[in-house]
C-alpha cells in the first residue's frame, strides 16, 4: 500500500500494474527517439510523472530485459540472478533480480513477445531499438561481429554506474 511517507514508484508500492505502465512509457520513449541520450530518457520520464530514481531504473531495466531474451535466444546458457550497484563506501553491492519490479515486467512482456508474436504494444522494430541501448547486446554484437558464437556463455551481472545500492533498493 502507498502511504504519503514513500514515493508511488518505490520498490515497495510499486505493484505489476504500474511497472508495467513504466515499461510501456519507457518503450514509447525509446522506440520515439532512438538518438535520445540516457539523460535525455530520464529527463523525459520525469516530465512524465516518474521520480529521478524511477526513471534511473526504467532507463536501464527495460533495454537490459528486452535483450536477455534475445540473448538467451542466441546460446547464452546463463544469466545473472543479481545486478551490481555500488554502496556510499564504493563497495559493490548485489541486487536480486527478482526485486526489480521495472526489470521483471520488462522480462515478461520480452518473453511474452517472443512466446506470442510482436504486438500493437512491443513491434519487432521497438523491441530492436529498445534493446540495442543496452549494455548487454552491445557486448553480444561485439562478439558476433568478430565472428565468435554466444552458445553456452555466460553473461556477467549488469553494472548500474547512474545508480547507488541505495537508490536501487529504495
Amino acid at each position: 500500500m502507498h502511504d504519503d511517507s514513500h514515493s508511488p514508484d518505490c520498490s515497495c508500492c510499486l505493484d505489476h500494474t504500474r511497472a508495467h505502465q513504466g515499461v510501456l512509457d519507457t518503450l514509447e520513449l525509446m522506440a520515439g527517439h532512438p538518438e535520445a541520450s540516457e539523460d535525455e530518457i530520464v529527463q523525459q520520464l520525469q516530465e512524465r510523472g516518474y521520480s529521478a530514481i524511477a526513471a534511473e531504473k526504467l532507463n536501464a531495466f527495460v533495454p537490459s530485459a528486452l535483450a536477455w531474451i534475445v540473448l538467451k535466444r542466441l546460446g547464452v546458457e546463463h544469466l545473472p540472478n543479481h545486478f551490481i550497484a555500488l554502496d556510499e563506501a564504493g563497495e559493490e553491492v548485489r541486487i536480486p533480480v527478482s526485486s526489480q519490479h521495472y526489470f521483471t515486467a520488462a522480462l515478461t512482456l520480452a518473453y511474452n513477445t517472443f512466446e506470442n508474436g510482436w504486438s500493437e504494444v512491443l513491434p519487432r522494430a521497438t523491441y530492436k531499438v529498445v534493446a540495442d541501448r543496452s549494455a548487454e547486446m552491445d557486448a553480444a554484437n561485439k562478439v558476433l561481429n568478430a565472428g565468435e558464437s554466444l552458445q553456452g556463455t555466460t553473461l556477467g551481472a549488469l553494472h548500474l554506474l547512474r545508480l547507488s545500492a541505495s537508490e536501487v533498493l529504495a
